[in-house]
């Protein structure tokens, strides 16, 4: 098997991901059994039989690899080369399967990406102590007020606050987790070398010098924001987090793709007690499917009773450390 850089991986190892992504079928879950067999991408791109795949599905997948033809893959490799010079230029990381980096909340998800990429500090091995806060863009007090003193609760416990740097709850919560000096993950809906949305430039310029912060995207340098990009950034908010919070939403609001993605992988979920308004019903859905309801009126024991449910985090790990 090829060896694999500690560092950012090597072209022809990430224009083999790229290549695999490329046929259908070949998602997030296949590329998983593909590293827990010890299969090397270079060469599954070479010998399809050597992966794991079974039945009719694995007869298609092999199908549409074998498909794949010499000027594939150098197109390919020449992609994935103008990514790592992209990279650089931003000083970036991009993590696979293969990186020791890649955070194992993630890779033990039912949506673990081939490849991350992470710009400013980096997250390490482990987020057993991440918590997301999402909502509504339009987030109100005194929901605003009872984000903010959430996020500031799960700093206190040593969480990483995890978000999707959209306007509202998600900047509420990784703005207040910066002014405690906390550690937050901004999962983005574009790649990482892109500002979106553009009302938190200011924030996004704060966030890169201040080494408690990363932005996220499974999404390549370059990619611009779509509908199917907006919600998939959810799936992997999600899959970061050991818990979920959603301050305010409507039921047809943006952050409740977050609540129903960690429904789906059984993680804990909260919310605040619904007020009565259209822009509240989403929280009531929520709390009438027995997720942890905050009253806005108590104080902040309520939020670390819940997170001590939670994964806690070890006092012997750090969270992030800075790249370069």
């Amino acid at each position: 098997m090829n060896a694999v850089s500690k560092q950012n991986p090597s072209p022809d190892l990430i224009g083999a991901l790229y290549a695999l992504e490329d046929v259908n079928g070949f998602g997030p879950m296949k590329f998983r059994e593909m590293h827990q067999a010890g299969v090397d991408p270079r060469d599954a791109v070479k010998k399809p039989e050597l992966l794991p795949l079974k039945g009719r599905t694995g007869a298609k997948i092999q199908a549409g690899i074998d498909g794949l033809t010499s000027s594939d893959l150098v197109k390919f490799e020449a992609h994935a080369a103008d990514q790592l010079e992209r990279a650089r230029k931003c000083g970036a990381r991009i993590l696979t399967h293969f990186d020791p980096d890649y955070p194992s909340s993630v890779y033990d998800s039912d949506h673990p990406v081939p490849v991350l990429y992470v710009r400013g500090s980096r997250p390490a091995r482990s987020h057993s102590a991440a918590v997301a806060v999402v909502g509504s863009r339009n987030t109100r007090e005194p929901y605003a007020t009872g984000g903010r003193k959430f996020a500031c609760a799960a700093t206190r416990l040593g969480f990483t606050v995890v978000s999707g740097f959209a306007r509202g709850a998600d900047a509420i919560g990784h703005a207040a987790t910066r002014d405690g000096g906390g550690q937050t993950i901004c999962v983005m809906p574009c790649g990482v070398d892109r500002l979106y949305p553009p009302e938190n430039r200011s924030l996004w310029n704060r966030f890169l010098q201040y080494p408690g912060a990363a932005f996220v995207s499974e999404f390549r340098f370059g990619q611009q924001v779509l509908p199917r990009t907006l919600a998939k950034r959810n799936k992997l908010i999600a899959a970061y987090s050991s818990g979920v919070l959603v301050v305010q939403s409507s039921r047809t609001g943006g952050a409740m793709h977050a609540y129903r993605f960690a429904r789906k992988q059984g993680k804990p979920i909260a919310t605040f007690r619904e007020d009565g308004t259209d822009d509240t019903t989403g929280n009531k859905e929520i709390s009438e499917a027995n997720a942890e309801t905050f009253n806005l009126a108590k104080g902040d024991k309520q939020f670390e009773v819940w997170l001590r449910t939670l994964s806690l985090p070890n006092a012997t790990e750090q969270s992030f450390f800075a790249v370069g």
